[in-house]
């Protein structure tokens, strides 16, 4: 690990650590990444062990436990991905994105850290034990089935990955994990799907989720195995058959087990569930219970909304496809109370990807703007927190900021604190 910068002031500056110096080891522990220096770091008695222009330096140093050391690494190389999934999303993006977003990451370290999910395939008894003996818990698992010839068929792997035996060896060492199925009609449903399911339930407690999420097909499909869309029959079909399943899990287990992605609620033009269904919301991140939990945030807000704002304002909501009727129905009409406030929802068609993508995280800057600049000026345009990145970019290189010059509008990315924003109106 090659360390970049030394805090000022910090323990490492004291005891002499410069930045270009590599750290080889800690207490005789290989340092190999962050997740190594944060698990041997920790210890009161450190013997570090450095490589510096070619020559090995020793350092020695007493410290409190929670005490770090204050150097900054470079950033570590993560693997690639092997697989040759059927139905892989990053296959199907259009030329000319940023690199990052053709990376295919299959690293179980990203699973711990960020919640990135792993398909385990290239996953060895060493990185097995480590995961282990550091407490790499939880690790988030794509499953997709069980079923041998099925996950070889899935995955575009050759052998037999022992995708169990893994399993079994990460909880019977105290690792949980969350785990997924992307669900491909006639491919891992019905009988293949009940399957991979009760596999997945015999590891409970340590096994704490299942998230069943439909594919995600773009129009970039040249040459790709062909797969079948999911319809909104399709999408009532899983419902019928997991629902009845997901209560047994509970009445047995005191927890759902099962949890499907809003996509398909939205899609089968079913009531989404309450709350309660969705247990601790454990993979909210995977689409799983976020649009519940967006409209339960917005009825609790509605009780301290204003009757009316100080002068007119012009106010768009921009979506996806999926989420329009329940943004007319459930948000809509709220708003539509308040006084001198116009709001109009405007679903965006996902012309970058195909009209067949309605998700709202996968909306882009040009879309938007391409669908709002035929209609009326906003004062404001409020886009989905979701369809930016932690860096506030979209997935086509554009910015909010360059969406509110193009359109001449303020477009904000909005956070789903309805009374800040209309406190913010009101002023």
């Amino acid at each position: 690990m090659k360390i970049i910068s030394v805090e000022k002031n910090s323990l490492a500056e004291q005891i002499g650590i410069l930045a270009g110096d590599e750290m080889i080891a800690i207490n005789g522990e290989p340092i190999r990444d962050p997740i190594d220096y944060r698990f041997h770091v920790s210890d009161e008695y450190l013997e570090i062990e450095l490589q510096r222009q070619g020559e090995t330096v020793i350092l020695e140093i007493e410290k409190d436990y929670d005490d770090d050391l204050g150097v900054i690494f470079e950033e570590i190389q993560y693997r690639h991905c092997g697989n040759k999934c059927i139905f892989c999303f990053i296959d199907q993006n259009p030329p000319g994105l940023r690199d990052a977003l053709y990376f295919k990451d299959e690293d179980y370290r990203l699973s711990f850290i960020y919640g990135n999910y792993v398909t385990l395939t290239n996953v060895g008894r060493k990185d097995l034990q480590r995961i282990a003996e550091q407490r790499l818990s939880p690790l988030y698992v794509s499953v997709h089935a069980t079923d041998l010839e099925t996950r070889k068929l899935m995955l575009g792997i050759r052998g037999d990955d022992k995708l169990l035996e893994k399993i079994e060896f990460l909880t019977d060492n105290g690792i949980e994990l969350h785990t997924q199925i992307v669900l491909c009609p006639g491919i891992n449903d019905r009988e293949i799907l009940d399957r991979t399911i009760d596999d997945l339930a015999k590891f409970f407690p340590a096994v704490q989720s299942i998230a069943i999420v439909p594919l995600g097909l773009t129009r970039h499909r040249q040459e790709l195995y062909p797969l079948q869309p999911m319809t909104p029959d399709f999408a009532a079909q899983v419902i019928e058959q997991l629902e009845p399943k997901s209560k047994l899990f509970k009445e047995k287990l005191g927890q759902y087990l099962i949890y499907l992605a809003d996509e398909f609620y939205l899609q089968a033009k079913k009531p989404l569930p309450s709350a309660e269904r969705y247990d601790e919301f454990p993979q909210i991140e995977n689409g799983v219970g976020m649009t519940r939990e967006f409209l339960d945030s917005f009825q609790e807000q509605i009780a301290s909304f204003p009757h009316r704002i100080k002068q007119p304002i012009r106010l768009v909501m921009v979506t996806a496809k999926s989420a329009e009727p329940v943004m007319r129905q459930e948000i809509y009409p709220a708003l539509a109370r308040i006084a001198n406030l116009s709001v109009e929802i405007v679903p965006v068609t996902n012309r970058f990807y195909g009209d067949s993508v309605t998700v709202t995280g996968l909306l882009t800057g040009q879309d938007i703007f391409n669908q709002l600049k035929l209609i009326d000026p906003a004062d404001l345009v409020l886009l989905p927190g979701n369809c930016v990145n932690f860096e506030g970019v979209f997935l086509d290189e554009w910015t909010p900021e360059q969406l509110s010059k193009e359109l001449n509008q303020r477009a904000l990315v909005f956070d789903d604190d309805w009374n800040s924003l209309l406190q913010n109106l009101n002023e």
